[in-house]
């Protein structure tokens, strides 16, 4: 893994947010989905640092960063990011954006398209499938009627992978509820990132988008249909799309070779 500078928090956009950098070279912005923060980056930072500064960090409700009570926006976190990355001294990154993230990065490079070199979006969509929202919305459900963590995880974790991944017992392990996480999320932060997510609706605006892009999907992944990622494919000027047919939604978690060959061929 490349050099590794762990920075305290810093405030971005009236909040306090935790970030990590590894490696050196062009900056390469790594954005985490709903529930997640930066560890779920874990497994491809050596992958990615090799080549590039990589910028990990806490959205707005998750992992150090601060969790406030108030409502969130993609508006609010992509002007986070901006944030960050004026505290860092960095005009321009490449930014990849992961589900939820994915949402965050396509509104950054809607709002401060000078500030993308290229975008990557993974596991993501412009708006919400039907499906998702339906399941989502039942999560939700589920957590305002007292649901713990541990009830929440277990609900969510078999939607994120395929049953093929499943149905191997060396992945047991990923369906497992880490009892002893010391940042684990606040519920009410879930559901604000939550609604967030459901809010968010970019398709009347893609066009916009002239930024050299790559579209990430997995062809059994529930939460962002093949059908998501052709839709941006489409409506984005410069997009290329990359489908990994057998992926479920974690597709850096069930085929990571190949996810991290897509983002470093086209970076």
């Amino acid at each position: 893994m490349g050099r590794i500078a762990i920075m305290p928090k810093v405030t971005c956009n009236s909040i306090s947010l935790y970030y990590e950098t590894y490696g050196e070279g062009q900056p390469l912005v790594l954005i985490s989905g709903l529930g997640g923060d930066r560890t779920f980056w874990q497994s491809s930072l050596e992958s990615l640092s090799s080549r590039f500064q990589v910028i990990v960090f806490d959205t707005r409700g998750s992992g150090k960063t601060e969790a406030p009570t108030s409502e969130y926006s993609m508006k609010l976190f992509a002007d986070d990011l901006a944030a960050l990355l004026d505290a860092l001294n960095i005009q321009k990154a490449n930014v990849l954006g992961f589900s939820m993230g994915g949402n965050i990065a396509l509104t950054f490079a809607l709002n401060y398209p000078e500030r993308v070199e290229k975008l990557i979006i993974a596991a993501s969509f412009a708006v919400m499938n039907q499906q998702a929202r339906l399941f989502l919305d039942a999560v939700l459900s589920v957590y305002e009627g007292g649901a713990s963590a541990k009830q929440m995880f277990q609900l969510i974790a078999p939607w994120l992978f395929s049953a093929t991944f499943l149905s191997d017992p060396n992945h047991a392990a990923y369906l497992m509820y880490d009892e002893e996480d010391p940042e684990e999320q606040p519920l009410y932060a879930w559901k604000n990132q939550y609604l967030a997510q459901q809010a968010f609706n970019a398709v009347s605006r893609l066009h916009e988008i002239k930024i050299p892009t790559l579209i990430i999907s997995g062809g059994m992944d529930r939460l962002a249909h093949p059908e998501d990622s052709i839709l941006l494919a489409n409506k984005i000027e410069h997009a290329v799309l990359r489908n990994i047919p057998e992926s479920g939604h974690l597709i850096n978690y069930e085929y990571p070779d190949e996810f991290h060959r897509c983002i470093l061929e086209f970076l």
